[in-house]
């Protein structure tokens, strides 16, 4: 096996235990989600908003949201502590991948970037996520969160009581209805944020952490190259960065949006990275795979079943990719346009107008 395949082997490996460790990382806010719902209905069950005035229930609010402020500060807290020791673990993790994959006849330990340096990375770079969440930083990402389930709840107060309803009606708004197992209340919308916060959390300060070790060791990196989820939920920016080059310094990183399982992996000075002889895991129209490991997303699509594609990327994309005689790169470009934002079905036509009606597109 060659050594950068060693190192694409490990790094989707890891991808995987990274998405466990993601969905244990969500499941510690169950427990301020619970504080939250029983919090807002102790309090809210000694009022009776009927009887009171507009500034009575301002002060009520008042009450509501700083309390709010309290549970989840202290999730953000804890989320925090987790993030620093998740970056730490996968330093150590790339510079274990770098040593391992360096062929027999040569003596490298590949360099651990300190903890200070790790930390600052995490902090101190922006996430990749484009549309509102890009260029955030860690601690804002996370503290718009906050803030934005801290409105929504004492919005839902507010409205409940300039439209007349009772305390039970704004504790059932909030809470759900137990005939759709709690899934059509505010709280439920504040769970689902919750983990999308916190599954792209992970990603970041995973990516962030293990380009600190990759600079670390630029001596022997050449550049890195990305590596997307080969299944029907990947995204249209990350199906068009799968095998991509970047430089250490130069391009995104994941996440390049909400809830992104893609990665990086090292190309070296040790030997090709995606050797023809190596594969990749894939999760296609037939179930669990192995492919060529250089093949990249598109060029996986269209040995795809037509039903498998339609699924991926939509019916009309999927006909455009399989009748609208386009090379796989040529199609690869029209999905994404500047700053790496999808292009519509609109804007793509604009471009190739020839390939729509090749395939009777209208």
């Amino acid at each position: 096996m060659a050594a950068n395949q060693a190192i694409l082997d490990a790094t989707l490996r890891h991808a995987v235990f990274l998405e466990q460790l993601k969905s244990g990382e969500v499941g510690k806010f169950a427990p301020f989600l619970k504080e939250i719902d029983r919090s807002l209905r102790d309090r809210l069950s000694r009022a009776d908003l009927t009887e009171y005035t507009v500034a009575r229930l301002e002060r009520l609010l008042k009450e509501v949201d700083s309390l709010l402020l309290g549970i989840f500060g202290r999730f953000s807290e804890q989320l925090h502590l987790d993030l620093v020791d998740i970056a730490s673990y996968e330093a150590q993790f790339e510079a274990t991948s770098l040593t391992r994959a360096a062929p027999p006849s040569i003596t490298f330990d590949a360099a651990l970037p300190g903890t200070a340096a790790i930390r600052a990375a995490i902090l101190t770079n922006p996430l990749s996520v484009r549309g509102a969440d890009g260029g955030k930083l860690l601690s804002s990402f996370i503290e718009g969160f906050t803030s934005t389930e801290r409105q929504r709840l004492t919005g839902a107060i507010r409205q409940g009581f300039f439209e007349g309803q009772t305390n039970l009606q704004i504790i059932k708004n909030i809470r759900g209805t137990k005939a759709l197992n709690y899934n059509d209340g505010i709280l439920a919308t504040t769970h689902r944020n919750a983990g999308s916060v916190v599954r792209t959390a992970v990603q970041h300060v995973a990516s962030q952490a293990r380009m600190e070790t990759l600079k670390a060791n630029s001596d022997v990196v050449l550049a890195v190259e990305w590596v997307s989820m080969l299944d029907s939920k990947t995204t249209a920016q990350c199906r068009t960065l799968d095998g991509r080059r970047f430089k250490l310094a130069e391009g995104p990183r994941p996440p390049i949006h909400i809830n992104c399982r893609s990665t990086v992996a090292a190309i070296t000075r040790f030997s090709v990275l995606l050797s023809k002889d190596g594969t990749r895991a894939s999760i296609g129209g037939s179930g669990a795979q192995q492919v060529r490991a250089d093949l990249s997303y598109y060029e996986w699509l269209v040995l795809q079943p037509a039903a498998f594609q339609d699924k991926a990327i939509g019916p009309v994309r999927a006909r455009l990719l399989r009748d609208g005689g386009l090379s796989v790169e040529r199609f690869s470009e029209l999905q994404l346009g500047r700053n790496f934002s999808p292009l519509t079905l609109q804007q793509m036509k604009a471009l190739e107008p020839i390939a729509f009606e090749r395939a009777n597109i209208r």
